[in-house]
């Protein structure tokens, strides 16, 4: 099994395609790969061979909704009055 290292021709990645992978385009830009190279066994043994697991991250609080001000209240049920008087 011979790992290859491409490198992106737009922005320069690096990227380690193993025999499973046959993408081509740079995970970043999506532009085509070039200059394959093989890599040393030293370094292939260094390449992560599964995907790297999420980490837990704590739940974001939700906002809590503002409640209505007194003055607020206030034209609220003044304005209902009115209303009432004109009915």
């Amino acid at each position: 099994m011979v790992e290859r290292l491409a490198t992106c021709c737009y922005c320069g990645r690096r990227t380690a395609l193993r025999d499973v992978d046959h993408h081509l385009v740079c995970g970043s830009c999506a532009a085509p790969l070039t200059n394959m190279k093989p890599l040393k066994l030293r370094q292939a043994a260094a390449v992560a061979s599964h995907a790297p697991t999420k980490v837990a991250r704590p739940m974001k609080s939700k906002k809590r909704k503002k409640s209505k001000s007194l003055w607020r209240k206030v034209a609220g049920e003044a304005f209902d009055l009115i209303e009432d008087i004109f009915d």
